[in-house]
């Protein structure tokens, strides 16, 4: 049951630090990573992306069983979300257990202290709040899973090579290679996992000097560089580009290299010690010259610590001594180096890539306080007089480790209830980094999704003074305007979006919805075209342009186009229903009919399939059938005009003349003006009077 403990105690904080994120919505790349990705729509798009390596297909798939569990309900991915974290902080556990026996066999005189260093250091890592946007933000689960397949492979690897048989060595190598794949497919920064393992060999395995570790480990290195070179060899053969980008950005490697030396100390490594300040949107500016005051400074920092990396992982009366510190130390460098290098990424810093480099920081921040623990209790002599004082001493010094872990738990806590909504996050950035565009621009857009299309203005408009030429304040105004029904603007707003990107879909989709408003669906006809085609994914425009080709009697683009859709959305009720009256006017009756009763079973409250359902069924001869669905749509709205004159004549047609007279008459009551009224209000007297 002790051993237990340790695990009960992490299950039980990470579910209070992160209990209160279960409700919290989907924010930014939530969007299109989740709501509009049509492979998460259900277990058997699985094939669709499962082979697709640049895709990230395992986050993919555990998204797909989320959908699976809750639709586009968050509970699902915030729990999945937390419980891999819980498993990360398991695994730190795992790990910080495999570096403390291996420090208690160097040191057996220090027991107590390194046996305490693996659950605080899991617990650090666990309720640091630099790791909420990694747990919160449902989209950075890649780094969760990423991180979780990078322990795993550490902890198999090292602990397979304790194995007395060969056999057993190379299954626990073998699951550990497989767990490296699959951390591939997750996220691209496990390929620094080949580095960390080689330290760890030297700090905790091999009892050699740097010298001969090199001589003997040489030939694996060199293998291993190799092997991780030749992809991107393969990339620049079939780019025919020697320059590496993650994202399409307007810097170059150098200046975004220049940029990550200021980053890692005054952005990263700052929230790690001072997890203060914390937001979605950092502040850094790009660092364009090596006379920046905040080059030389990141310079003189990043040097000062690998001076300090060097003299205590090379000389012989550190290495074995103080194995931890430099081992997390490595692990943060080597660890940030996949997104802070010379590959530029969109954003110049982001919260969530400390998530992987926080947990050397968390062994090295461990071992540095329970070290300072041992150190301070036997700097007092081992003496009845010194007991009392000794106490004093464990106890202050518990206090203050109790003390960082509360406020790091509270601030977790807190930082969390920023995440709740879109309004409460972008409000927060938009306060952090009030230089920043894209704070307003996305806080103008969770404006716009609760319906305050005034205060979305302000801040688009906010957006616009400090940029006139962003295309995505301006796009969306125009779509703000269209609401609004003041078309006018909305379309100018748009053009000028798509004059400052021609590639841009979204502007082509709301300029394509207010030509159509005011009477130009030629034109919103291309419009929704060029929409399509530069995202062949986006559901709206398949949707819109379904029944708008309907709506111009060119059947064949519209069946295209809703077959498109309905890859994506299979059981759309709509898109069932537009299908079936693209065939029924095409005259083809089977096929329609199909659709309607689709688009039926997937949404019985759905009344307009029914309607033209029981026409197709007229006109088909089957009118018990189609008497039947009238009467079905008139318990569900008795207010209908056009299905009691329909069911009105169905029963003339039976000579039910007194279920008639009463269906005809309730139309003439809905519909006193109708055209036919006269005549029907004739044939009621005629059979009055005959009556």
């Amino acid at each position: 049951m002790k051993k237990l403990l340790p695990y009960l105690l992490m299950t039980i904080l990470v579910c209070l630090a992160y209990g209160n994120t279960l409700q919290h919505a989907f924010h930014f790349d939530d969007i299109p990573s989740i709501l509009e990705k049509p492979w998460i729509r259900g277990l058997d798009k699985i094939p669709d992306f499962i082979f697709s390596y640049t895709q990230r297909p395992l986050v993919i798939l555990s998204f797909n069983i989320n959908y699976a569990i809750s639709e586009f309900e968050e509970w699902s991915y915030h729990i999945f979300n937390l419980l891999f974290h819980l498993l990360v902080v398991v695994l730190v556990y795992r790990l910080g257990k495999l570096i403390a026996s291996r420090m208690i066999r160097n040191t057996p005189s220090r027991i107590n202290t390194f046996s305490q260093m693996p659950l605080l250091a899991a617990l650090i890592f666990a309720l640091h709040p630099l790791n909420t946007q990694a747990v919160t933000y449902i989209s950075s689960r890649s780094s969760i899973m990423a991180s979780i397949f990078y322990l795993a492979a550490i902890i198999l690897f090292v602990e397979g090579y304790y194995k007395k048989e060969i056999k057993s060595f190379y299954l626990y190598v073998a699951f550990a290679f497989i767990c490296f794949v699959s951390g591939l497919l997750c996220k691209l920064i496990i390929i620094s996992l080949p580095a960390i393992l080689f330290a760890y060999h030297y700090y905790f395995i091999s009892e050699q000097n740097i010298k001969i570790w090199i001589t003997r480990q040489w030939k694996y290195i060199l293998g291993t560089g190799v092997l991780l070179v030749l992809p991107i060899l393969l990339y620049i053969k079939v780019t025919g580009s020697l320059l590496l980008r993650a994202s399409i950005v307007d810097v170059t490697s150098l200046d975004y290299f220049r940029t990550q030396i200021g980053v890692i100390p005054f952005e990263y490594i700052r929230k790690m010690v001072f997890p203060f300040n914390l937001t979605i949107e950092p502040n850094f500016p790009l660092v364009s010259h090596w006379t920046s005051l905040i080059a030389i400074s990141g310079v003189l920092i990043l040097g000062t610590l690998l001076i300090t990396w060097i003299k205590f992982s090379f000389a012989k009366e550190y290495l074995r001594k103080y194995s931890p510190e430099v081992f997390g130390l490595f692990w943060l460098a080597i660890t940030l180096s996949p997104t802070s290098s010379f590959i530029p990424l969109l954003d110049m810093a982001a919260e969530h890539r400390t998530y992987l480099p926080l947990i050397g920081f968390s062994i090295t921040f461990a071992s540095i306080l329970v070290r300072l623990k041992y150190f301070l209790l036997h700097s007092i002599k081992n003496n009845t007089q010194h007991i009392h004082s000794k106490k004093k001493i464990s106890a202050l010094t518990t206090l203050c480790i109790f003390l960082i872990l509360f406020s790091f738990f509270f601030l977790t806590r807190e930082r969390n209830k920023v995440w709740k909504d879109e309004v409460s996050l972008w409000t927060d950035a938009k306060i952090k980094a009030p230089y920043n565009i894209r704070p307003y621009n996305n806080l103008g857009e969770a404006y716009d999704k609760i319906g305050k299309y005034e205060l979305a203005i302000v801040e688009f408009e906010a957006a616009l003074r400090l940029n006139p030429d962003y295309f995505f304040a301006l796009n969306n105004l125009g779509n703000i305007y269209g609401k609004k029904k003041n078309y006018a603007q909305a379309i100018l707003y748009t053009k000028q979006a798509l004059q400052k990107n021609p590639n841009y879909a979204p502007g082509y989709y709301n300029l394509a919805k207010a030509l159509h408003m005011i009477g130009n669906p030629e034109q919103a006809m291309a419009s929704y075209r060029e929409a399509i085609k530069y995202n062949p994914y986006f559901e709206e425009a398949f949707f819109n342009i379904s029944f708008l080709a309907l709506e111009l009697k060119l059947l064949t683009e519209a069946i295209s186009n809703f077959k498109n859709f309905l890859k994506m959305q299979p059981t759309h009720p709509k898109a069932h229903f537009g299908m079936g009256t693209a065939y029924a006017m095409m005259g083809k009756k089977e096929e329609a009919k199909s659709y309607y009763e689709n688009a039926i079973s997937y949404d019985p409250e759905f009344i307009s399939p029914y309607i033209n359902l029981a026409n197709l069924n007229m006109s088909l001869g089957e009118i018990e059938t189609a008497k039947k669905l009238l009467l079905t749509v008139l318990l569900k709205n008795p207010d209908l005009a056009v299905v009691h004159k329909n069911l009105g004549l169905i029963l003339l047609q039976e000579k039910d003349i007194k279920g008639a007279s009463k269906h005809l008459r309730e139309y003439i009551r809905l519909m006193p003006l109708a055209t036919d009224s006269k005549a029907i209000q004739s044939f009621l007297k005629s059979e009055i009077n005959n009556d």
